[in-house]
């Protein structure tokens, strides 16, 4: 899909839902919507990862789809991050197929040739900022969500592969906030910032991102998916050449007896 030759497309494994209403896929009108449906926080499991990268890839070969919006069925939580109750106990190849399977993911939306809008009913940390920052736009819920990536207070890299493909999504002052002080902030604040574009009363959400997108996709997909890849392109390209490395620190991070005990912590926490 999209890009370059080195897009991570190439293979999707064929993964079964936990559940069978984990993900609301949705048409309205030449809008495909991508509701998040898994338990209380959508945590990314391999599985759910792999059927969200599916359901992505079909709304990019449907010619009968101008555009997408990604939300989430709860009104409190857009996505809570990986999985820590499946993930934190895996061993090195079950976590290192999981790391390959969400590369997959947040690179095919990065990269999605139509647009693609993020409605954020709610909280969206770690993984779940992650996903919001592969989209075109992000359109988040007034009142009590929060955004940002708090790996580093759990002793863990946030993967240098995606701060390199969101530097052009959500801005470096957001970015580096998150990042190095492990923040999640009020969606108003990420507005300041620019990391979020429009705050909207949670009863419209859901339309006027759809709207935007039908706005969106008024224009001629090619000529959008070639301005994107103008504005994309060489970020994608730095995360392909940091990609091994970048790798490799995270799950080195994830193993590592901080990082255990960090993801201990929080497991505990979210208990």
């Amino acid at each position: 899909m999209g890009m370059s030759a080195r897009s991570t497309s190439a293979a999707v494994p064929a993964f079964t839902l936990d559940a069978a209403d984990d993900l609301l896929v949705e048409d309205r009108g030449g809008i495909r919507i991508l509701a998040l449906g898994r338990g209380k926080a959508n945590a990314l499991s391999t599985e759910f990862a792999a059927t969200l990268h599916r359901a992505a890839l079909e709304a990019q070969e449907d010619p009968a789809v101008r555009g997408v919006v990604l939300t989430s069925r709860s009104p409190k939580i857009f996505c809570g991050g990986f999985d820590l109750r499946k993930l934190a106990h895996a061993g090195p190849e079950d976590f290192g197929r999981f790391v390959r399977v969400f590369d997959a993911l947040f690179f095919d939306l990065f990269l999605l040739g139509k647009p693609l809008v993020a409605a954020l009913t709610g909280h969206a940390v770690a993984g779940g900022a992650l996903l919001a920052g592969t989209a075109d736009f992000r359109f988040a819920a007034a009142g009590p969500g929060t955004i940002g990536l708090p790996e580093v207070r759990l002793g863990i890299h946030v993967p240098r592969h995606y701060v390199e493909a969101m530097r052009t999504t959500v801005g470096e002052q957001a970015l580096t906030r998150w990042a190095l002080l492990g923040e999640t902030m009020p969606f108003e604040e990420a507005h300041t910032l620019g990391a979020i574009d429009r705050i909207v009363p949670p009863d419209r959400l859901l339309d006027e991102a759809i709207a935007f997108a039908e706005q969106l996709g008024g224009a001629s997909s090619e000529v959008y998916a070639a301005v994107k890849r103008d504005l994309r392109g060489s970020a994608f390209d730095r995360a392909m050449d940091v990609q091994p490395d970048a790798r490799k620190a995270f799950v080195d991070s994830w193993f590592s007896e901080i990082g255990q005990r960090g993801l201990a912590g929080a497991l505990h926490h979210g208990a």
